[in-house]
């Protein structure tokens, strides 16, 4: 008896997979863009309180709008860039995969 390890076998992933791959890159997309306007908003947000109220200290609050509105948009773009990183990855390992696996048929 000679026991032979067995590569787990993946099947090539279905259109309804590759659907939700796709729906998830695009919802990956627009979070970005969520994030890229809620920065927008809060850096538009310190300018109109600044030069609306007409504050002593108005360009302390205006900086502190655009503090705020600088770390949304980098936590956006990193969080976007690791998601996208995790779906390429998984994406071109399922890929290689079928290719070695149509080779060896």
């Amino acid at each position: 008896m000679n026991a032979e390890k067995q590569a787990p076998t993946r099947t090539k992933l279905s259109l309804t997979d590759e659907l939700a791959v796709e729906r998830t890159r695009l919802a990956n997309e627009r979070t970005l863009l969520a994030y890229i306007r809620s920065s927008l908003y809060f850096s538009i947000a310190g300018l109109t309180l600044n030069s609306f109220f007409q504050l002593k200290l108005g360009w302390l609050l205006e900086l502190g709008f655009w503090i705020v509105s600088i770390g949304i948009l980098i936590f956006g773009i990193t969080r976007y860039r690791q998601v996208a990183k995790k779906l390429n990855i998984s994406a071109f390992a399922q890929k290689r995969w079928h290719l070695l696996m149509e080779e060896e048929v």
